[in-house]
C-alpha cells in the first residue's frame, strides 16, 4: 500500500522541476516556476537616465515629470521617449514630443500659484551618476549629454503665456 501513496508526491515534484526547467530555458516567467532574473542581473557601475531640463530668462532648470507634466508621470514618459531614440526619424519625432511638453508645460504654468515662468526651450539629456557606496540621490549627475531640443520659436501655433 506505501507504493501508490509515494507516486502522487513524486509527480507533483517532477511536474514542478519540468515546469522550472521550462521557464529556466524559454525566459517566461510562470511564478512561482520562474527563474527571477530580476535578482540576476549584473549592473553596470553608472546609473543612466533621461532627464527634462527647462530653458526659462533666468537659466535652465531642471524638470519633473509628476509635477510638471501633469496628467504624465516621469517613469512613463522616459519610457516613450526612450522607445522614441530607437525609432526610425527619432530626432525629428523626439523633438516633436518635446514640443508638445512644452507646451503642455507653459499652459500649465500660468495657472499654478505662484505663476511658473513660461520656457523658451525644453531640452532632453541623458544623464549618468556613478553607483558608489554613500549616495544618496540628491547629487548633481556627473555627465549629461544633449539628446534633442525644442524651441518656443519652432512653435509657430503655441499660444502665448
Amino acid at each position: 500500500m506505501q507504493v501508490p501513496s509515494l507516486r502522487f508526491p513524486g509527480l507533483v515534484i517532477a511536474a514542478f522541476l519540468a515546469i522550472t526547467c521550462f521557464d529556466i530555458s524559454t525566459g517566461l516567467e510562470h511564478w512561482p516556476f520562474g527563474s527571477y532574473p530580476m535578482y540576476s542581473l549584473l549592473y553596470s557601475d553608472q546609473l543612466t537616465w533621461l532627464r527634462f531640463y527647462g530653458v526659462t530668462d533666468r537659466g535652465e532648470v531642471p524638470l519633473r515629470g509628476e509635477r510638471d507634466f501633469a496628467p504624465f508621470d516621469e517613469a512613463r514618459l522616459i519610457m516613450a521617449l526612450q522607445r522614441l531614440e530607437g525609432a526610425p526619424a527619432a530626432n525629428q519625432k523626439l523633438t516633436a514630443a518635446l514640443g508638445n511638453l512644452m507646451q503642455l508645460y507653459n499652459r500649465a504654468a500660468a495657472r499654478r500659484r505662484p505663476a511658473s515662468p513660461p520656457l523658451r526651450a525644453l531640452r532632453l539629456y541623458t544623464v549618468r551618476w556613478p553607483l558608489q557606496p554613500g549616495v544618496t540621490g540628491t547629487e548633481a549627475p556627473r555627465e549629461r549629454s544633449l539628446v534633442a531640443q525644442a524651441n518656443r520659436d519652432d512653435n509657430r501655433d503655441e499660444a502665448a503665456p
